[in-house]
């Protein structure tokens, strides 16, 4: 059911009377022109989650005219739910920790994420400047929203150093969420994983709810370590 319906941004949820909710959010596609298809997790549902779809019109790192009323509504939807989870990759992984606050979110894995595309703020980072150019730097500021209660990963390359440093960024905001490092995964790190059919453990660490941060984030990296014997564009 619709949570949200803008022109620029849409939330959607897949309610199974689940106490928990997985928050997914759309990730950058070249050539975007509007809304990607909306889709459902049949594996979020097995693992005992709703599902919430977040989605952007634009490639814009959910940061338009349209943030500030998702994110009311996010708050008041996600009010009935005893802990919330999110998942993105890229931008939205970006998204994941933009709405944590406003999700009441316990739990984040978010693949290969920028801190901000603020050009100020992250001159070294060049690779997103067409969409940089209307990016609100104080609406997209995740310092003043960061908390050090939100647990989980950051899956990152550490042999991407552009990537690495927004990961590091990230962490002073949210100082209890960890990096897996997943060498030579790529962007997003996790490509490795998928090319050997192993995209469930990233499903699986943003499900986890033990919070032992550090066997997650072994759990992953150990999958991925295994994984690199399948994959040839890894060698």
């Amino acid at each position: 059911m619709p949570v949200f319906a803008g022109r620029h941004l849409r939330a959607d949820l897949a309610a199974r009377g689940r106490d928990r909710l997985m928050v997914t959010f759309d990730y950058r596609t070249p050539g975007r022109a509007g809304f990607r298809r909306l889709a459902f997790s049949d594996g979020f549902a097995r693992r005992g989650f709703d599902q919430m779809v977040i989605r952007s019109a634009a490639n814009d790192w959910f940061v338009n005219p349209e943030t500030d009323a998702l994110e009311a509504a996010l708050a008041e939807a996600v009010a009935g739910y005893r802990r919330v989870h999110l998942l993105g990759y890229s931008m939205g992984g970006y998204g994941a920790f933009r709405f944590a606050r406003a999700l009441g979110a316990a739990r984040v894995v978010a693949v290969s994420p920028q801190a901000t595309l603020d050009p100020a703020a992250v001159p070294w980072d060049r690779r997103y400047r067409a969409e940089a150019a209307g990016f609100d730097a104080a609406l997209g500021a995740l310092g003043p929203r960061g908390s050090d209660r939100l647990g989980g990963l950051i899956l990152v390359d550490p042999f991407r150093p552009l990537d690495l440093r927004h990961a590091r960024l990230i962490q002073a905001a949210f100082p209890a969420v960890r990096l897996a490092r997943l060498g030579f995964g790529g962007h997003p790190a996790t490509r490795v994983l998928r090319q050997a059919g192993k995209a469930w453990a990233v499903q699986r660490a943003a499900a986890e709810e033990d919070g032992g941060e550090a066997d997650g984030a072994a759990a992953v990296t150990g999958t991925h370590r295994r994984a690199r014997r399948q994959v040839a564009g890894y060698w």
